[in-house]
């Protein structure tokens, strides 16, 4: 079990943030449906699961933005790998 943190950022051709969430909300639910555990925070979507199928989708959400005729996309992961597997709840038992 691995926790990835991730942000994708669309960035030509759009004009607006308008435009950009619109892309963004499409990869926030590819991330629902994936069946996954994860949690939107402001900046970034934190998700949980099995390592294959984390990455499997971190590679699709960041193709999503292409998909919708985006030019270029920056996607910022971060992962926290630990023996034995790390939960998000378990990540954050000392701040909930």
């Amino acid at each position: 079990m691995v926790i990835a943190d991730v942000a994708v950022v669309p960035l030509r051709p759009y004009k607006g943030e308008e435009e950009m969430y619109k892309v963004v909300d499409v990869c926030i639910e590819e991330i629902k449906n994936s069946g996954l555990k994860y949690e939107i925070g402001a900046m970034s979507t934190t998700i949980e699961g099995d390592f294959d199928e984390v990455f499997e989708l971190l590679k699709k959400i960041h193709k999503i933005p292409f998909d919708l005729g985006c030019e270029r996309v920056i996607t910022t992961a971060r992962i926290d790998e630990k023996a034995g597997g790390i939960t998000i709840d378990e990540k954050l038992k000392n701040h909930r």
